[in-house]
């Protein structure tokens, strides 16, 4: 039942960010797919670092470190380009989901597993349009290939079990849409700092 009440409960954050997002278009471009990447690393390096420092992880019986997603994207911006000092001079998200309680990791953990399905339509969209694939640039959004169904299914048994162990379902509905919430507002703020004057005032602070 968690697994439907996640779904039905998160649609309409869920569809409103899909909505907006320009990975499916037919004239994406090569330049536009790379500020994407510059943005989704400014989330999940910061929300990984989290996740794998959280210290009760190892209590789910879930290994997280074998599905982080932040060395893929490394990789694909580097196949496309990307030198170290640039990577590491993008912005990173400081507004990220609270992740201080079990229910709070899994709802994140719900929607980070839950895009590696979304992700499979557009690599294949990556590679009729921009001829990129998994080893040129577009390996984040390949997720795990061929076993991507597998890996979710083992997400979601490991979810309807310690939901039942842990805090109420309201929690990780809470956590799951606070992630999209937080994902959409990085992805396309409202008043865009520019990555210069953002990385000055993280040197101020």
């Amino acid at each position: 039942m968690i697994l439907k009440l996640l779904k039905e409960a998160t649609a309409p954050l869920h569809g409103a960010l899909e909505s907006k997002l320009p990975l499916l278009d037919a004239h994406l471009s090569q330049h536009t797919y790379r500020q994407f990447l510059h943005r989704f690393l400014g989330y999940y390096e910061p929300l990984e670092a989290k996740l794998l420092a959280f210290p009760d992880l190892s209590a789910l019986d879930f290994d997280y470190a074998e599905r982080h997603k932040t060395p893929r994207l490394l990789q694909d911006l580097q196949a496309l380009g990307e030198t170290p000092d640039a990577i590491q001079g993008l912005a990173r998200c400081r507004d990220l989901p609270l992740l201080a309680t079990q229910g709070q990791l899994l709802g994140c953990l719900y929607v980070i597993e839950g895009a590696t399905l979304g992700g499979q339509i557009i690599t294949r969209h990556l590679q009729a349009n921009l001829g990129l694939t998994p080893s040129s640039g577009a390996s984040f959004f390949d997720g795990y290939g061929e076993q991507t169904g597998r890996q979710w299914k083992a997400f979601g048994a490991m979810l309807k079990a310690s939901a039942t162990e842990t805090e109420s379902h309201d929690a990780i509905v809470a956590s799951a849409n606070q992630t999209f919430e937080t994902l959409d507002n990085w992805l396309f703020p409202s008043f865009p700092i520019p990555i210069s004057q953002s990385l000055s005032m993280a040197l101020h602070e």
